[in-house]
């Protein structure tokens, strides 16, 4: 009934083509109007999971109670020396703060005046009392530097320290080695055109030069509207950069990450060279069409379908959902997959009847008729598998499920059943020369029919050993490892992980009150996994009356230092002779005290005595990277002695408000604890050893949110909608087989290949080394809505009494079908995006692992169909005289 239904369904589309072709043009110009006026993507990711679940609830609840704190994007300034860092981080900030159509807030976070002034106070006493001794006792050579600040002066000084104080041994080259090393490297750099200072802040903490950055932290106004919400806040960033021309003043270069830049450069990093990639998959994908239809009328024909199928499916999507998000938009390419495949099964049918009759309308109808009840089981149970998403949780694929699932059933079904045949009519392709089918595998068919069992037996042998495998799957819930590690942020956010605590894996406990949250970060700082714990209490610091007497003394001897009126600039003439003088010292020097110390004595006298040879212009950039950062140094080191008592009634109101809301509730802020050692965790065992730490606060700590508690709720979503999906549509794509077949054992033939493929596809990841993540997993609702449809085309054709599948020309549209879709597949395999690349390799990977399990596994369980089963029992049967 359905089969004679569906044919004269073909038949009067065919009658009246050309209104069934201008009907669908003014759909397809109506949808492509509506599409234009109402498409929208959110590219907000928090739309994608259910905001009902615990953790998201959590992660809401904190969002809440301060506005902006998950989107702070990091500003990350770098420069030779901290001190110029830390000045043009200072201008820039500044700058940021008088627009406030693109930036929320704007934070120099450790670099704010209250924490310059008050900074000793944080410092540990014992350690204090080392530094300011050591400041007392630089009395001298501050003095020096405080009076003239400049190249001269730093010549100079050399000069002097170099005489008497050497010869009498008050000082040692030993001693002097950091800074005449220092002094080489940014001399050395000047005159090689390189960006160099020299860092009196690195002299002083010891620490490595040419590796001063500084941060500002901005809460941007992000617009979800666009792909990269937050492109028009980074633009601003960079126009104010060039503005300041902090590159020419300070040698300081913009980076930026955090979740806005590495979303949007994510974004960034899909496009690049995916025209080239697109072009020439499309070129092959074409290729692979003419292989299968052997006619252009017939590709254009199926082409104009999917195109125009394509354009409705993306209205009807709209009218659903509203906006899509960054996993429905790839509806697109789950349509166009099972578009090609409707489009080759219906092309290829016809065609072998084609070639059969001369009569195009009489080759359609009998297509019809032969496609028609596998084409729309197939469709029905693509649709499910798709469906079977729409009742869990991952809302992101709830509503690529809902769109892919309504597009093959009101789209791509319909349109193939009525719009191609009518093309097809007007175009009316000549008949083919050969039938499809792949006639020498012939022999093949002969022997898989031959050795069934053993085969059968074997295969399913070898699938079951695999078993074990599945329990080597990982799953990688870190999304840092589907960014592009080239892009801006990915090198930025890495940097920064090597050098400080950016607080990226920190996860946070809300508590009514202050008072509680100090107590819950005393319980949690006792755990193994945890570094430190938090509170705005944090950062009221301890001992304060010892550390500000030690500092007060302090500043009582470097005052009338510090304060003093420097010389005025010096001549250029003035500066050659104090670098020429400082030269002979160093020179003289090294050869009057070799040992340590002497080798960097000889390179500074050589590097001086090129400068002092240079030209005026290489010695006005040899002030500014000597002399600059010595004036801030000193700035610095003046403010830093200026300490006050600090309380949580004098802290800032704008550092308040980052810990405490207003009704009074509390921040908490847990860092892991990190690796030790010089070798760094692996992927998997930094995976595990946040899992551990996310697992360990959150037996202290139920209520803790972010970081990797989030990245693991998130996880654990996702695998659950996945296996509540595939329960789901295996259990209705059974019962909608059922109801076709009335027979469970053909049931049992369409799906126990499928769920050996998706074995095998698992057991081949863990052998190659995929794991599954965020991005990839969105293969397998595709490996159950194509690998249902090559099923049933197998099980309908054996089930009318085809026998030899290999050579059939099913096979042929099978695997063109296949070929099709996995070049659109592999394409995105070829992507230097990580994730994108990932999502293609298991694609690929999955439609290989379909295709042979249509192709090979599934002839070998059909075995006879069973009209020649029940005549090879009729012949053996003994006849009844």
């Amino acid at each position: 009934m359905l089969t004679t239904l569906i044919a004269r369904i073909v038949d009067l589309s065919v009658r009246y083509a050309w209104a069934v072709v201008a009907g669908f043009a003014l759909l397809v110009a109506g949808a492509c109007l509506y599409v234009a006026g109402h498409f929208a993507i959110t590219t907000d990711v928090g739309r994608l999971m259910d905001p009902d679940a615990p953790w998201a609830r959590r992660d809401a609840a904190v969002a809440a109670a301060f506005p902006g704190r998950s989107d702070t994007t990091l500003v990350v300034v770098r420069a030779p020396a901290p001190e110029l860092a830390a000045q043009a981080a200072r201008e820039l900030a500044a700058s940021l703060r008088r627009q406030p159509d693109r930036f929320r807030s704007v934070s120099l976070g450790e670099g704010e005046d209250f924490f310059r002034r008050n900074g000793l106070l944080y410092v540990p006493e014992a350690e204090l009392g080392r530094l300011t001794d050591g400041l007392r006792d630089a009395r001298p050579l501050l003095n020096a530097l405080a009076r003239d600040p400049s190249l001269r002066g730093l010549a100079n000084l050399l000069s002097v320290s170099l005489g008497a104080p050497l010869q009498s041994g008050q000082i040692g080259l030993p001693g002097m080695a950091p800074l005449l090393a220092q002094s080489a490297d940014a001399v050395e750099g000047v005159l090689a055109g390189r960006q160099a200072a020299l860092s009196w802040q690195n002299l002083v903490d010891t620490g490595p030069a040419g590796s001063a950055f500084s941060l500002v932290e901005a809460i941007p106004v992000l617009d979800f509207k666009d792909l990269m919400p937050g492109s028009a806040a980074a633009a601003a960033v960079r126009a104010s950069a060039r503005e300041l021309r902090l590159a020419q003043r300070y040698q300081a270069n913009v980076s930026l990450t955090g979740p806005i830049p590495l979303s949007d450069d994510e974004f960034a990093s899909l496009q690049e060279g995916s025209l080239a990639t697109s072009v020439a998959a499309l070129l092959l994908v074409l290729a692979l069409l003419w292989y299968a239809l052997r006619s252009g009328r017939l590709i254009l024909a199926v082409c104009l379908t999917m195109a125009g199928g394509l354009a409705l499916t993306a209205a009807l999507g709209i009218m659903m959902v509203g906006a899509l998000n960054l996993i429905s938009i790839a509806f697109a390419i789950l349509f166009v997959g099972i578009g090609i495949d409707f489009g080759i099964q219906f092309g290829v049918r016809f065609r072998e009847m084609h070639q059969r009759r001369t009569s195009t309308a009489q080759a359609l109808h009998e297509a019809g008729r032969a496609i028609a009840l596998p084409l729309l089981l197939a469709a029905i149970a693509t649709a499910f598998g798709f469906l079977a998403f729409l009742p869990t949780a991952y809302r992101g694929v709830a509503e690529l499920g809902q769109i892919a699932g309504c597009g093959i059933l009101f789209v791509a079904l319909p349109s193939c059943l009525t719009v191609l045949p009518a093309l097809i009519r007007l175009l009316d392709p000549p008949p083919g020369r050969t039938a499809p089918g792949f006639p020498r595998l012939v022999p093949v068919d002969r022997a898989l029919q031959a050795h069934r069992k053993p085969l059968l037996a074997g295969t399913l042998a070898m699938v079951a050993a695999g078993l074990p495998l599945l329990g080597n799957l990982e799953f990688d819930f870190n999304p840092l490892h589907l960014k592009d590690p080239r892009s801006e942020s990915m090198t930025s956010l890495q940097a920064l992980s090597r050098s400080t605590d950016i607080g990226l894996d920190n996860v946070q406990v809300l508590a009514p009150s202050l008072e509680q949250a100090r107590t819950v970060a005393a319980r949690i700082e006792t755990l193994p996994e945890v570094a430190q714990a938090l509170t705005l209490a944090s950062l009221v610091p301890e001992q304060q009356p010892a550390k500000l007497q030690r500092i007060a003394a302090t500043a009582a001897v470097l005052t009338p230092v510090l304060y003093q009126q420097p010389l005025p600039p010096a001549t250029d003439g003035t500066r050659v002779a104090a670098l020429q003088a400082a030269a002979v010292s160093l020179r003289n020097a090294a050869l009057d005290h070799p040992g340590p110390g002497a080798f960097h004595a000889t390179r500074l006298s050589h590097a001086l005595a090129a400068l002092a040879r240079a030209d005026a212009a290489a010695r006005d950039r040899a002030e500014a990277a000597i002399a600059a950062p010595l004036r801030l140094a000193l700035d610095g080191l003046k403010l830093a002695l200026q300490a006050a008592p600090v309380t949580l009634a004098s802290l800032p109101g704008q550092l308040k408000h980052n810990w405490m809301t207003p009704d009074g509730r509390a921040l908490v802020d847990v860092s892991p604890r990190r690796a030790t050692g010089a070798k760094a965790d692996s992927a998997a065992e930094e995976s595990a050893r946040l899992r551990r730490f996310a697992l360990a606060v959150q037996r202290v700590a139920p209520d803790a949110s972010g970081g990797p508690i989030s990245v693991l709720g998130a996880a654990s979503l996702i695998v659950d909608a996945f296996v509540q999906a595939a329960v789901l549509a295996v259990l209705t794509i059974t019962l909608l087989l059922w109801l076709a077949f009335r027979q469970f054992g053909d049931v049992l033939r369409t799906m126990v290949p499928l769920l050996v493929s998706g074995l095998v596809t698992l057991e081949a990841s863990v052998l190659l080394g995929i794991s599954l993540n965020f991005a990839n997993i969105i293969a397998l609702p595709l490996l159950l809505g194509v690998g249902v449809a090559f099923k049933i085309y197998y099980v309908m054709a054996w089930r009318s009494g085809e026998a030899a599948l290999l050579q059939h020309g099913l096979t042929e549209a099978i695997v063109v079908s296949a070929a099709t879709t996995g070049t659109a597949f592999g394409s995105l395999w070829l992507s230097g995006h990580p994730g994108t690349a990932s999502m293609g390799e298991l694609l690929v990977l999955s439609l290989i692992c379909t295709l042979i399990g249509a192709v090979f596994f599934q002839p070998i369980l059909l075995g006879q169909p069973r009209a020649r089963q029940r005549q090879a029992s009729s012949a053996r049967a003994p006849s009844s005289t």
